[in-house]
């Protein structure tokens, strides 16, 4: 194969994949319904976007999908998505399943600084864990994994990044 017919080979290749992965939409599918009822949970039901922020010189945002199981539980998955450059623009050019088959059941509320936050176990593929959400509008804070914990295994703050609800 000469030089020449290689080379466009590697570009059709090239424009295959971009296209593939401007198709993935990078999360941008139609965000899921929110809860009116009552429910512990119905605050958290819904779909949930970070804002963009840095990743080692390129850029992400976490997107987080929760669906009702029950009055008191919720399953759900957290993906990240990676972008070239700094605005979380063009086609994800990876995406990670953080969470992936979330089963969360509320577990109580713990105050953390001025908020009362709630306390749920949670598992998923990637193992399991003692989380702290709190709402405030459309406005989700979860509780920081690397923070001090308490004798009971939750974090003691809130991870810097929130998340809007879309």
């Amino acid at each position: 194969m000469n030089t020449h017919l290689r080379h466009g080979f590697k570009l059709v290749t090239l424009s295959l994949a971009i296209a593939a992965l401007a198709a993935c939409g990078g999360g941008d599918d139609d965000p899921l319904p929110n809860d009116p009822s009552d429910d512990v949970v119905s605050k958290y039901i819904g779909s949930w976007r970070s804002a963009c922020f840095d990743d080692d010189g390129a850029s992400a945002h976490l997107r987080a999908d929760f669906t009702k199981a029950s009055a008191t539980s919720f399953t759900g998955e957290v993906v990240a998505y990676a972008y070239i450059g700094t605005s979380c623009s063009g086609p994800a050019v990876r995406v990670e399943k953080v969470f992936t088959n979330m089963r969360m059941a509320h577990d109580g509320t713990k105050m953390v600084g001025a908020v009362t936050a709630d306390k749920f176990a949670g598992t998923a593929d990637q193992g399991s864990e003692k989380v702290l959400l709190h709402v405030s509008g459309d406005t989700l804070q979860i509780g920081d994994p690397d923070a001090a914990k308490d004798s009971e295994g939750y974090p003691n703050a809130f991870y810097d990044k929130t998340l809007s609800r879309l």
